[in-house]
């Protein structure tokens, strides 16, 4: 159990503004965001976050990390080999044919595969 959460403020709606992304297909009333590191198996990878907001993804897809090899001959695993801090891979051919790695720190809108609890049903 982690002894220190980060929770980071997101509008999220189920049409984007931008023509060229895909309405969510999942109800985003879950949907939360969360460091790239922090993304566990089972996880739905809506968009990528930043200061200038969400940059939702065409296709969703479901998150299956695994350890970031800069070796890696897939095409895109070498373009992060120089950049500042680690790096994880979030998917490794799906939906893509290629890994998709993420610098650790960087946001991510998911919907997590395990549901945070029910604030009403603590209280």
């Amino acid at each position: 159990m982690p002894e220190h959460v980060d929770f980071f403020e997101a509008v999220v709606t189920a049409y984007p503004d931008d023509a060229d992304h895909a309405p969510l297909l999942a109800d985003p009333v879950h949907a939360r965001v969360a460091r790239a590191s922090d993304v566990v198996e089972g996880d739905l990878i809506l968009a990528a976050v930043s200061l200038r907001g969400a940059d939702y993804f065409n296709d969703q897809y479901t998150a299956h990390p695994e350890p970031y090899d800069p070796a890696c001959q897939c095409g895109v695993c070498c373009h992060l080999t120089h950049e500042p801090g680690p790096v994880v891979v979030l998917s490794n051919g799906h939906p893509w044919p290629t890994c998709d790695p993420w610098l650790t720190d960087a946001l991510v809108l998911i919907i997590p595969a395990q549901p945070l609890p029910d604030r009403i049903a603590k209280e």
